[in-house]
């Protein structure tokens, strides 16, 4: 046995303090690393980040909504009787005027309605010719038979004043002179009886031309309505603009009040706009809007105001009708899709910045405030207000010309500060 190696005390000891010694190092070392790694702020590049400053402006609140453009004067193109399509003349996307025939129809009953019409009035205007031509050769034989009975009276008083002065000397006898007397009594009330016959014929002339005139009238308006019916076979446009629509084909048999084509006004328009039903209730008559009609000129807006709010709800979305003030764009036409807003509201110094991603209106939210000089960004409260296109309203946490972070920054809120790399030049 060897005793030396056997009482010669052991290094395990030793071994066993070193290591734990070097794992104490270690271990300070990490916590040390730890301890800077936490306190030095995050570091993001300014790249990454969109940073917006707040500014104190009028603040134009607007709501906006999509649509298209309408006529704002619409005709519906109907036949009044049973027809079939003879001719198609214009199609969809025509201009048209007033007097532009769209679609001949044909209907024969009417032709023949329209000819015994034009007989039936023709005959009329005859009988009524002739009436007048009667009465007036009655009145004249009236007239001539008071003529006669007015001379024989002029000559019957004539001879009665000669036989009053021949009398006294006894030419005449009183019998005679009596009898001349009587005859002209009798002859003045002859003619007095003949000029109220003569006044009485005339007043029932009168009335029977009255008669005649009304019947006459009843023809010829018998008649223009069987010619208006045969004119309403050629569908005339009504109005200027353009067809719109076109509901019929060529040899169609068509019964009354068929839905033949539409034409609409083009140069004469307004807008209507789809909007969100929670905007809805910011909107009122008269208030101003835009129009964009996506024109490639600097043209393509133009002014509007609301003139109509469409009380039904579909799809959770408003109709807003517009009418439109300004000049129109040359793209202008029916059916175009355009988008607008209306402004519902103007805040007068308002605190506004970009709108910040996930920011609501009317809500609170935690933003980093950048400050320009060391490139420190700290969490802040913010308190929003009113939403209106790509910007809020600022109501608390900020003042004017403070940078703020808008990009989404929800993972670093915990930190008490992040540091903004800048880019070198």
């Amino acid at each position: 046995m060897d005793l030396d190696s056997t009482l010669k005390p052991s290094n395990k000891p030793n071994q066993r303090r070193k290591l734990i010694i070097a794992a104490l190092i270690v271990s300070i070392i990490i916590m040390i690393w730890l301890v800077q790694s936490w306190l030095a702020p995050t570091t993001i590049p300014a790249s990454q980040l969109q940073i917006a400053s707040v500014t104190q402006v009028d603040f134009v609140v607007k709501v906006k909504g999509f649509g298209r453009l309408k006529s704002k004067y619409q005709r519906y193109l109907t036949n009044t009787d049973v027809a079939m399509v003879e001719a198609i003349h214009v199609y969809p996307g025509t201009r048209v005027s007033k007097d532009t025939v769209i679609i001949s129809l044909v209907n024969p009953l009417q032709a023949q309605r329209l000819s015994v019409a034009r007989l039936e009035l023709a005959r009329q205007q005859a009988s009524f010719s002739e009436q007048k031509i009667n009465q007036k050769s009655q009145l004249l034989e009236r007239e001539a038979n008071l003529t006669l009975l007015q001379s024989e009276l002029e000559s019957a008083q004539l001879r009665s004043e000669a036989e009053s002065q021949l009398i006294e000397q006894g030419i005449v006898s009183s019998l005679d002179y009596k009898r001349s007397l009587l005859t002209v009594k009798q002859l003045k009330q002859r003619v007095e009886i003949e000029q109220k016959r003569l006044v009485q014929l005339a007043q029932m002339h009168l009335q029977r031309s009255k008669v005649q005139q009304e019947l006459l009238r009843q023809f010829e308006l018998n008649y223009k309505v069987q010619q208006q019916a045969f004119d309403d076979l050629k569908i005339t446009a009504g109005i200027d603009g353009m067809l719109q629509e076109l509901n019929v084909e060529l040899g169609q048999n068509l019964t009354p009040g068929t839905r033949l084509a539409v034409v609409g006004s083009d140069s004469a328009l307004k807008a209507e706009l789809s909007i969100k039903q929670s905007d809805a209730e910011k909107i009122a008559l008269n208030m101003p809007a835009r129009v964009n009609t996506f024109s490639n000129s600097k043209q393509g807006e133009v002014t509007a105001k609301v003139t109509r709010i469409d009380p039904i709800v579909s799809d959770g979305r408003v109709m807003i009708e517009l009418d439109l003030i300004g000049e129109l764009p040359a793209n202008a036409r029916p059916d175009l899709s355009i988008e607008g807003h209306v402004i519902s509201n103007v805040i007068a110094n308002a605190l506004t910045i970009k709108l910040p991603q996930k920011a609501k209106a009317h809500s609170k939210a935690m933003l980093f405030k950048l400050n320009p000089n060391t490139h420190l960004a700290a969490p802040i409260n913010i308190e929003f207000g009113t939403l209106s296109d790509n910007k809020i309203q600022l109501l608390d946490g900020a003042t004017v010309g403070e940078q703020l972070i808008i990009s989404d920054l929800s993972k670093w809120q915990h930190l008490a500060t992040i540091k903004i790399e800048q880019e070198s030049l």
